[in-house]
């Protein structure tokens, strides 16, 4: 029984473990910056994500380039490292 919840609580993890990477923002306007991720994007057009921590949208990923749109997207400049992770999916219900 102990081998039955500890299999389940592992497999619920890794079920719920976010995708997190950093990439270098190549540009920014209009409240949307280009970030130059690398080879491993697995995000698409219209994925809720977090930039440096502040919800964002992804609006256009080309190659290994994803353009972000967020309210933080404006502090931002070229150069700089972020961090980009899935967003939680919240729940809604009755």
């Amino acid at each position: 029984m102990k081998k039955i919840i500890i299999m389940l609580a592992l497999s619920l993890f890794v079920a719920t473990a976010a995708f997190a990477a950093e990439g270098k923002v190549v540009s920014v306007a209009d409240g949307k910056a280009i970030v130059e991720m690398g080879s491993d994007v697995k995000l698409k057009k219209g994925a809720g994500v977090k930039l440096n921590g502040k919800i964002g949208k992804v609006t256009a990923v080309e190659g290994t380039k994803i353009t972000i749109k967020a309210d933080n997207a404006a502090d931002l400049k070229a150069g700089d490292t972020v961090k980009v992770d899935k967003a939680a999916v919240s729940m809604q219900g009755c």
